[in-house]
């Protein structure tokens, strides 16, 4: 049996600016950009719990930061300040390119507060970008369909 796993040439990272209703794409994307989400546990031992052992619950979730590598130009640099200087959540979308019995491929949206950060190289080497995602709120995960 063939491994149905993908690789990420072909996915593409956009951003909107106006809730979703328009995308762009981010420049010269060189990774996918998914957030994780973690889980707080909150610590609700009392003296009536069993046998000595701790008990929790869940508490808040977070998406925390994630960075999204990119090569660097100006369009993308403005594009990322622009975004910043917004001040207000900006919506991101990751889709996957499709896997071999996919029409379409998984995607994940969540929003977040941008900061681009260039990087320089070497001489002679591409001088690169980093766009610093603090994630707010929910991370939302649609399996593509079939083809």
């Amino acid at each position: 049996m063939s491994s149905k796993q993908i690789i990420a040439y072909g996915a593409s990272v956009e951003r909107s600016t106006d809730g979703g209703t328009t995308w762009a794409a981010i420049p010269e994307c060189k990774g996918i950009a998914v957030p994780t989400t973690e889980q707080d546990y909150q610590d609700v031992t009392s003296l009536d719990s069993v046998d000595g052992f701790r008990e929790y619950i869940p508490g808040l979730k977070d998406a925390g930061e994630i960075s999204v590598p990119c090569g660097y130009t100006s369009a993308g640099y403005e594009q990322q300040l622009a975004d910043k200087a917004l001040g207000t959540p900006i919506m991101y979308r990751t889709t996957l390119a499709p896997a071999v019995d996919q029409s379409t491929g998984d995607q994940f949206e969540f929003s977040g507060y941008p900061t681009p950060v260039p990087e320089g190289g070497d001489l002679g080497a591409p001088v690169e970008m980093t766009i610093n995602i603090r994630t707010t709120g929910a991370v939302v995960w649609t399996k593509g369909t079939a083809a």
